[in-house]
């Protein structure tokens, strides 16, 4: 059988240049408890300026040994990811409506490090190299993919689906390319895949255009096994090792447990062993220097580095949730002694499985309440996407002003708030151009900005920013300083 299977970002443009008081107050959509006792205080925050909001979704989709079915699950189930994004209220608070998207597809096989690999593995040197994958598979003949001007290689929609690069409703354009199949590398890199795909000093022809700096990122794995990603020099996949003897073992996918991950036994965190071990307990991912596949330290590092603000960054992983971690002995009909293999952690023998991708989880808790794990071995997918998609939606929006502001009008039941909202604008020269918006109480055309109460600010008000039709700077951000009240501290218009 098969086997199984650089740093520094431009944010100039997102990176506010405005120094006010001590800051508090707004946040999107954590508040801030502002300190005491300062009566002077001012709440400051920034948003994103926009007349959509943007997102750019990366799939890295498995397609090693065994991820047929589970692709097919993932495409005929893709509504239930889209739907979510399509009620996302708009940045002007008037409705909702799917995000200036773009939608990609990565697959995992990114090579077996320095040696070519075996044909019958499918292993070529390098794989595909994070390059997004566009051509059409499955059911479809022709990619949904428009080629005018040129070629295009990832989805790309705005104005609500009003304007589009491709043919049809996102989520069946989203099926015809995602399909990858099962011929990839059994020793997959699902996370080498994703930052060769992203990587601003070494992006892909392919990839350019993609990845926004004013985009919310989603980054998400479809994979039924770990992440086995290795430097590019990595000898950990010599094929001429095969036997237990050997300094890396059989050659098999055991290899990406032996070689990247350490678990508890006897007290001590150790490699698992080359042999069969019941309910191994506190299994992470190998960081030290016996380890031989890339850090899931740096994986992180890298990720978040690509935005200012790493909360404008949400991962996600439908895989094998490390809730078992167990080796057994195996003989397959060409093998010539039996080697170690780690038994699936959910799933049935001969069917879809999924084993315990230990690395994958330390990835997607690094990035705490912008990190989400689902099981791959569920019935559907479909409650898995839409927790996902439901997450992604909070991380792009609303832009919610906490704290307890200050109302320089108390004898009317409107709040009238004290504040400041500054269009802000970056050139590629450096210079800062601001420019104050009104408030629509005092002038209703826009640009102008006002603050709401609405349910998705709970216990804040949502900025309102009316900006008319009409197109927006790249970069464009906009701040918001109110007065806030100090509890315990007499000041006018304050409880």
């Amino acid at each position: 059988m098969p086997l199984k299977g650089r740093l520094p970002m431009k944010t100039l443009e997102s990176i506010a240049a405005v120094i006010l008081l001590p800051l508090v107050g707004a946040c999107n959509p954590h508040t801030l408890t502002p300190p005491m006792p300062d009566p002077q205080l001012i709440g400051q925050h920034q948003f994103p300026a926009s007349l959509e909001n943007k997102l750019d979704v990366l799939f890295m989709v498995d397609n090693s040994s065994s991820m047929t079915e589970l692709q097919a699950k993932l495409i005929t189930q893709f509504k239930s990811f889209m739907d979510p994004l399509k009620r996302v209220p708009t940045p002007d608070g008037s409705g909702v409506a799917l995000p200036n998207i773009h939608v990609a597809v990565v697959s995992s096989d990114t090579g077996p490090g320095e040696f070519e690999g075996k044909k019958e593995f499918g292993c070529g040197h390098r794989g595909d190299q994070g390059q997004f994958q566009f051509a059409p598979h499955g059911p479809c003949t022709t990619s949904p993919l428009h080629t005018t001007p040129t070629q295009q290689t990832f989805l790309s929609a705005s104005m609500n689906q009003t304007v589009t690069n491709f043919d049809g409703d996102i989520s069946a354009a989203f099926g015809c390319i995602a399909a990858l199949g099962d011929q990839g590398c059994g020793f997959e890199g699902q996370l080498k895949s994703a930052r060769w795909a992203l990587d601003p000093f070494n992006t892909p022809d392919t990839n350019v255009g993609f990845l926004r700096d004013d985009a919310t990122l989603a980054v998400v794995l479809i994979t039924n096994e770990d992440d086995c990603s290795v430097p590019d020099d990595s000898d950990l996949f010599d094929p001429n090792q095969k036997l237990m003897s050997d300094p890396y073992g059989p050659f098999w996918s055991f290899r990406c447990n032996e070689f990247g991950h350490l678990c508890n036994i006897d007290g001590t965190m150790q490699p698992p062993p080359r042999g069969p071990a019941d309910h191994l307990q506190g299994c992470v991912s190998n960081e030290t220097p016996t380890g031989r596949l890339t850090k899931v330290g740096d994986e992180v590092a890298f990720l978040k580095g690509l935005k200012a603000d790493p909360s404008r960054i949400v991962v996600a992983a439908i895989t094998g949730l490390p809730t078992d971690y167990s080796i057994e002995m195996i003989k397959n009909k060409d093998d010539v002694e039996y080697h170690p293999n780690v038994k699936p952690s959910c799933g049935v023998e001969g069917g879809e499985h999924g084993d315990p991708a230990v690395r994958i989880m330390q990835w997607v808790n690094a990035f705490g309440d912008h990190g989400l794990a689902e099981s791959i071995c569920a019935d559907n997918f479909q409650d898995a996407l839409t927790a996902i998609a439901n997450r992604i939606a909070v991380s792009i929006g609303p832009q919610c002003v906490g704290g307890q502001l200050m109302d320089r009008d108390p004898s009317t039941p409107e709040l009238d708030p004290e504040c400041q909202v500054t269009d802000v604008y970056t050139d590629d020269q450096r210079h800062e151009h601001q420019t104050a918006l009104q408030a629509c109480a005092v002038n209703p055309a826009p640009p102008c900005w006002s603050l709401v109460d609405d349910p998705k600010c709970p216990g804040a008000k949502l900025l309102k920013v009316t900006r008319g039709s009409g197109s927006l700077l790249d970069g464009l951000r906009t701040t918001i300083s109110c007065s806030l009240c100090v509890p315990g501290v007499a000041r006018p218009g304050c409880p």
